[in-house]
């Protein structure tokens, strides 16, 4: 059965993609029969970009009727609501690697 997934994983993209940084943090929603689809589902999707998940840090189901406490995190549930085909992803938020 097809649910609806928040992954937050540790990501590399591109330097020219986002000021330079590399490797950073980022919360995707999509629909899928386990955190493990999930994750191959948003894997295709990012090779298209040249990025790559490192680690899934988090893999939770989302309640569509819960009303979330982020603004952004909100609207990403709402745009993917409907659409089972949706990959939203969040702020990638970097790091520097020492």
């Amino acid at each position: 059965m097809t649910q609806f997934w928040d992954i937050r994983a540790e990501i590399t993209v591109e330097p020219e993609d986002f000021s330079g940084d590399t490797v950073g943090f980022m919360n995707i929603i999509t629909w899928s029969d386990s955190p493990d689809g999930a994750r191959a589902k948003i894997e295709a999707y990012f090779a298209t970009f040249n990025w790559h998940i490192v680690e899934v840090e988090e893999a939770c189901l989302i309640r569509k009727d819960f009303i979330y406490d982020s603004d952004e995190f909100q609207d990403m549930i709402d745009r993917a609501a409907t659409n089972p085909d949706a990959i939203i992803c969040g702020t990638f938020h970097s790091y520097k690697l020492n």
